[in-house]
């Protein structure tokens, strides 16, 4: 049952890299979109880009929650990895602005006490 969990909150966790890349992709185009000078176009992928990575955001924080269970059970040290990959994630998880900081930095402040 513990592997199984793992492997859910690291699976569910990595959505957080898609969302990222979602969001940069979306302001990308929004930056190639804006030497065309149309505002709704460039609003219209700037917002596409916002709301797919929200989107993309609600598995990602159902792993988080698995993770800050797995951290609050102490079952951190029994996987060799898990560690690492969830401080990894911490680290994503500070550059969504201003809920995932928070987020991040628990997950953070958690992994480093226990």
């Amino acid at each position: 049952m513990k592997t199984i969990l793992v492997f859910l909150c690291l699976a569910l966790q990595a959505f957080i890299i898609l969302s990222l890349i979602s969001f940069f992709t979306g302001i990308y185009n929004a930056y190639i979109a804006f030497s065309g000078g149309d505002p709704k176009l460039i609003a219209g992928h700037i917002s596409s880009g916002i709301v797919i990575s929200l989107i993309q955001m609600i598995p990602a924080l159902v792993g988080y929650f698995i993770s800050y269970m797995l951290i609050k059970n102490k079952r951190v040290n029994d996987f060799a990895l898990l560690k690492p990959a969830l401080k990894f994630f911490a680290y994503l998880w500070l550059l969504f602005i201003p809920i995932g900081t928070v987020l991040g930095a628990k997950l953070l402040t958690k992994l480093n006490k226990g």
